[in-house]
């Protein structure tokens, strides 16, 4: 199946992306050696075509759809001389995979792992899922001074906390902003070297990445380019606090279709567009026009795959990951569990969670030994001393509760039993045992302070297949506005939360069971296959109608 897209072409001209010559980095050069110089980018070798002759065809096959992203869906290493893969984790890999299984095309990503090297080709690209291919990844190499600076630096000690509202965390430095420049002009090279004689569809993700759009568009004005932003977007008055505010709206105004998680996201960027470029969306149809060019805006609520999940959890391996995990957890019959699955990051809101529960306890101590909470808690960005520090104060607390709460009865017995509060399990899982989880859990709280999605929500819902569980969502992820049968709560409000894991528990089955089976009605219909076609369809490469789903 072909599809004809029509992108209008246009010359997106601002100072910091102008190209003096090719945007193709030579061979064993680092952008920043080009940054101190006042220019980002080097002399591509004689050997490649010049970029006047990358003339992308509006023809646009689907085996040719291109993602870009900062992380990579799967990675290599060495265990005892062995080379292994692994799927990675996070939120855009559970939603992007599946789509490029299904649709097959480049993924370009940043090669971290320890032996990613190892099974590239030449040309950087190693056949994925290893098992079964089904697409291409073209791995990009970061210098050092790339992954500290516009990596560690720039995009996580800088734009992630900004556009999660922590401004307090904001760690802003000069050089993060060059390094950065560095960074993403290297992810453009790895596109427009991906794009030399072909065609294709450019789909840039995240904010790692917010420059790759205007560099893309100032060498090959024609090239459709769409980004999804998965991160939530911050209104004017905590924008205005990044010196380059301009620069990175510049560049993401250049693409042809810019996507958001909500509408309430649309709307704080297009406010922020307003207060800093002057210029108006308008209001029937979310356009805005800018140096000659026309960006669309959507909001696109991203999804999971509720087929995968609801299947998963009704395996023989996920109900014997059930027993399992009750005889590691020593759970007694009549304790209700609680779930939070997160990973370690200041923006989930756990330090208020557990001082919820603290409340929740403190307030209602009949149900101490009847109510445990399991948290799952994957690691994430251990060489930022930010998330260091949290993940101790983590642990710190958690102690801190169990001591004061956790009791042992029939002590000196063979039948002694231990009770704590919360059951801490510190680490990556696999996925039987995290549908185990989901599935045995009678409540899940997802109490993020600020979050885009939350899929970790919708993955509950979706292995809830005995339809009995209770979902508390913080009414700052952007789960709540979808999942509307769920008890939204104020993740600052701790007394309130605590009324909220009370009100779960003591909800009548009846209840429960309704208000589960109307959100996994909803999600059946809306999942990650949905979101994808409907992507795909603001893109211009499906049509924008009721057509059946690609198979």
């Amino acid at each position: 199946m072909r599809a004809r897209l029509s992108f209008r072409p246009y010359a997106l001209l601002f100072p910091p992306y102008t190209l003096r010559h090719q945007l193709l980095l030579a061979p064993g050069t680092s952008p920043l050696d080009s940054v101190a110089k006042d220019s980002y980018f080097q002399h591509m070798n004689a050997s490649h075509a010049p970029l006047e002759e990358l003339k992308p065809e509006q023809d646009l096959s689907l085996s040719r759809l291109i993602v870009v992203s900062n992380r990579e869906p799967y990675e290599h290493r060495l265990v005892k001389n062995h080379l292994i893969w692994e799927r990675t984790s996070g939120g855009l890999i559970s939603a992007l995979d599946p789509v490029m299984r299904r649709l097959g095309g480049t993924w370009i990503a940043w090669g971290s792992g320890k032996a990613d090297r190892e099974v590239v080709d030449q040309d950087m690209i190693v056949e994925v899922p290893p098992d079964a291919p089904t697409y291409h990844l073209r791995r990009v190499w970061l210098e050092p001074t790339e992954i500290k600076g516009g990596y560690q630096g720039y995009a996580n000690q800088v734009l992630w906390p900004l556009c999660h509202l922590t401004l307090d965390r904001v760690a802003y430095r000069k050089a993060f902003w060059h390094a950065y420049q560095a960074m993403n002009a290297r992810f453009a090279a790895a596109v427009l070297g991906e794009l030399r004689g072909k065609s294709g569809f450019v789909w840039v993700h995240d904010f790692h990445l917010a420059l790759v759009p205007g560099l893309i568009k100032a060498a090959l004005p024609a090239q459709p380019v769409a980004v999804f932003w998965h991160t939530p977007w911050p209104g004017p008055d905590a924008f205005r606090i990044l010196p380059e505010r301009r620069e990175l709206l510049e560049s993401l105004l250049a693409s042809d279709l810019l996507m958001f998680q909500t509408h309430n996201f649309l709307h704080c960027f297009a406010e922020c567009v307003k207060e800093f470029l002057g210029v108006e969306v308008r209001s029937d149809d979310h356009h805005i026009e800018y140096n000659g060019h026309t960006t669309r805006l959507v909001a696109r609520p991203i999804s999971v795959s509720f087929q995968a999940w609801s299947e998963r959890a009704r395996t023989s391996q996920v109900t014997r990951a059930m027993d399992v995990l009750r005889n590691l957890h020593v759970f007694q019959p009549e304790v209700r569990i609680g779930l939070g699955v997160d990973r370690l990051d200041y923006t989930k809101g756990l330090l208020k969670r557990f001082w919820a529960i603290d409340a929740f306890f403190e307030q209602y101590p009949q149900y101490r030994g009847r109510f445990t909470f399991v948290q799952v808690a994957v690691p994430t960005r251990g060489d930022v001393e930010a998330y260091r520090s949290y993940r101790e104060l983590i642990r710190e607390t958690v102690n801190d509760i169990n001591m004061r709460y956790g009791s042992i009865s029939n002590a000196g017995s063979p039948q002694a039993s231990r009770w704590r509060p919360i059951e801490f399990r510190e680490g990556r899982i696999g996925m039987d045992t995290l549908a185990a989880y989901y599935r045995m859990a009678d409540l899940a709280l997802v109490s993020s302070v600020y979050d885009g999605m939350n899929l970790v929500a919708k993955e509950y819902v979706a292995s809830q297949v005995d339809e009995k569980g209770v979902l508390l969502v913080s009414h700052m992820a952007g789960a709540a506005e979808e999942l509307t049968d769920a008890l939204v709560i104020n993740p600052y409000d701790l007394e309130g939360v605590a009324d909220a894991i009370r009100q779960a528990i003591e909800m009548p089955l009846e209840e429960r069971r309704e208000r589960m089976h109307r959100m996994r009605t909803y999600l059946a219909t809306h999942d990650i296959r949905a979101w994808s076609d409907e992507c795909l369809r603001d893109a211009g490469i499906l049509p924008p109608d009721d057509s059946p789903t690609l198979e």
